[in-house]
């Protein structure tokens, strides 16, 4: 954790996902040029795998253009912050994460995609005994999928987001430096209420149930085009798509 990351202007090393592209990306600074660029990460890979700190999480409204960057969040769980009254702020997300080879990356989004699939995985592990615990998820990005907007007559891609792991939070460095504001979730065991309800006639998945689940996977099923390589800070902002 940087000393001067908590001062207002002062963008931290942060994590990127372009939805147009499919790709995700580290923010960096470049000293050659001055300006910010863009280290493509390979989907699937080790250097994809970060902790969460999901005891820090935020959420309030942002607006991001080029040349603007505007977030205004607050912990989860308390107070939301006021609506700022402008139609160009949007429901955002922030959070940070960790890994070896990079180090703490912020995590900040106000893009439709990767919003729902950051608070996706956050109401997920809320299921886990080890949040109940205190320890934080280790969350791996491990591939992507085509997410079509009727309303503006294209598709854009979500990140695909899966827990593989847990780790002791003070045991990641800036995250023991950084007091939790998210208190732990309530131990919660979610295999005994369907473990009791199995049998139950209600429950039971219909033939054509089953049949249309099935052609509905087989219509996403190979939608792997090769993704773009976006290289600059304004590749990975995208204001059009609308709040679902």
């Amino acid at each position: 954790m940087s000393d001067i990351s908590d001062l207002h202007g002062v963008i931290p090393t942060s994590l990127r996902w372009n939805a147009e592209g499919g790709v995700l990306g580290r923010s960096v600074f470049d000293e050659a040029t001055g300006e910010r660029a863009i280290d493509v990460i390979e989907l699937g890979s080790n250097a994809a795998k970060f902790a969460m700190d999901i005891f820090c999480r935020e959420r309030g409204y942002g607006r991001i253009r080029a040349g603007l960057y505007d977030m205004r969040l607050t912990p989860v769980g308390s107070n939301a912050p006021d609506w700022p009254g402008d139609d160009e702020f949007r429901p955002a997300v922030g959070c940070w994460l960790w890994n070896p080879s990079f180090g703490e990356l912020r995590l900040e989004t106000n893009q439709t995609t990767f919003l729902h699939a950051i608070t996706g995985t956050w109401d997920h592990c809320r299921s886990f005994e080890e949040a109940s615990a205190g320890k934080v998820p280790v969350i791996h990005f491990e591939s992507r999928r085509e997410q079509h907007y009727p309303t503006l007559g294209k598709s854009f891609w979500a990140p695909v987001i899966r827990i593989v792991g847990w780790y002791e939070r003070d045991k990641i460095p800036p995250f023991a430096l950084r007091e939790p504001t998210v208190k732990s979730p309530p131990a919660f065991d979610g295999q005994v209420p369907f473990a009791l309800l199995e049998g139950h006639e209600a429950l039971r998945e219909t033939p054509l149930q089953k049949n249309l689940a099935e052609k509905l996977a087989g219509k996403t099923a190979g939608k792997r085009g090769k993704p773009a390589k976006p290289s600059t800070i304004g590749d990975f902002i995208d204001d059009e798509i609308p709040e679902l």
